[in-house]
């Protein structure tokens, strides 16, 4: 998962060049940052969650995974709607922790908007992702990981500038969309699969 870090990092910046320049590949890499700070917290909860299930799921204890599981996921859930919110409103803020230029401020925070708009759906696929995991389905987790960086992010940043006349506007808009996708395939896997997986 960090070597596919390295090369969405590359897909971006190569992209974000050709179109936009260096305002551009600067922008991205406060966004790089600013998304951190939602996604990060994220991965702690999830983690600390998994040894709970594993132990449950274990023990046979099906409501206790599942209460942990539900616990997680609101957490997850109300805090990168939370995340959302603020970065929505807010956006100059994040940007000017890493920058004092007036005019890559401004640039930042118009393609945070766009880069974050479907931040707030990450509770629902990080949790599950992770729970898979915690419930001994590694193969699905890695899939649901795959998906939204592999599989449609980098594709995508280089698809979607075919169709917008803002080509910059198109590489950020990968993000989101990519996000949303990922998050019903998720959601999905994991609703279907987890009476079966607790049957067994």
């Amino acid at each position: 998962m960090l070597s596919t870090e390295s090369i969405l990092s590359i897909s971006f910046t190569s992209s974000l060049s050709r179109y936009g320049g260096d305002l551009a590949v600067g922008a991205m890499t406060i966004i790089t940052s600013v998304s951190q700070l939602a996604t990060l917290p994220l991965q702690g909860i999830c983690q600390g969650g998994q040894p709970i299930m594993s132990y449950n799921f274990g023990a046979g204890n099906k409501e206790r995974v599942k209460k942990a599981f539900f616990t997680q996921f609101k957490a997850c859930v109300i805090f990168t709607c939370i995340s959302w919110a603020i970065m929505m409103l807010t956006p100059q803020l994040f940007a000017g922790i890493f920058t004092s230029d007036k005019v890559l401020v401004n640039y930042t925070a118009w393609a945070l908007r766009i880069y974050m708009a479907g931040i707030f759906a990450m509770g629902f696929q990080v949790s599950c992702q992770q729970s898979f995991m915690a419930l001994g389905q590694a193969k699905i987790s890695l899939f649901i990981a795959c998906l939204r960086k592999i599989i449609l992010l980098i594709p995508l940043i280089y698809i979607l500038p075919h169709f917008f006349a803002d080509k910059v506007f198109a590489v950020f808009l990968a993000e989101p969309v990519s996000d949303f996708i990922s998050v019903i395939v998720a959601a999905t896997l994991f609703f279907l699969n987890i009476k079966k997986i607790l049957k067994e």
